[in-house]
């Protein structure tokens, strides 16, 4: 049995010995904490930065305009659901299209249409003045909050969109860029391209798994 220096009270250790006996262990568990704050800094990772857990989806798309067609024709862009969809009353979408007098591309974000009953999501739309290839990162700022765009076919829009499915997240936005390629007046179709970032807080907009 190991010794103790023992107290004068009915033979306990005192609390002199008591912390002599317990100062190494946790010397020992201060130096091993601090050793693995350091190895997670010597990485250069943030821990709390957002992570991928899906690829980039890249698809072309034909939409309708909302105007001057059959209402239950699709004429909006889905960013979750990663697709072109009919505009009801639960106003469940991301984009409208529609064509001015002018024949020009309109993107309209939710708000300008309506308001679903989960409540209003805020979108941005921002365009860019290089080509649909070369726009590979959502800018950070800058972005015309729920308010319709006109385009001209082959411009790039890049759109932030607030989503339900980042609501713990630090970055509660999704990205994507959009391209309207041409538009069909006799129809009042659409045609373009979008790439979908649905990873919370990331704006890679390049094929792939982004990495930031």
């Amino acid at each position: 049995m190991d010794s103790l220096e023992l107290g004068s009270r009915g033979g306990y250790p005192t609390p002199l010995n008591i912390m002599r006996k317990n100062r190494p262990i946790f010397g020992v568990v201060f130096v091993s904490a601090a050793a693995g704050l350091l190895a997670l800094g010597g990485c250069g990772d943030d821990p709390f930065a957002p992570r991928a857990d899906q690829p980039n989806v890249s698809q072309s798309f034909s939409a309708f305009a909302i105007s001057g067609t059959a209402t239950n024709a699709p004429a909006a862009l889905n960013l979750l659901n990663k697709g072109i969809t009919r505009i009801d009353g639960s106003f469940d979408f991301d984009i409208a299209f529609d064509i001015n007098k002018a024949g020009l591309p309109v993107l309209m974000p939710l708000a300008t249409v309506g308001t679903p009953i989960s409540g209003a999501r805020q979108i941005g739309l921002q365009r860019q003045s290089s080509t649909y290839e070369n726009t590979t990162e959502a800018p950070k700022s800058g972005y015309a909050l729920d308010s319709m765009m006109v385009v001209t076919p082959g411009q790039v829009v890049v759109v932030q969109s607030q989503q339900s499915i980042c609501g713990f997240s630090i970055a509660p936005y999704t990205f994507a860029k959009i391209v309207i390629d041409s538009v069909v007046l006799s129809s009042r179709q659409l045609y373009g391209r979008t790439l979908i970032n649905l990873n919370c807080g990331l704006r890679s907009l390049s094929p792939g798994t982004p990495k930031f």
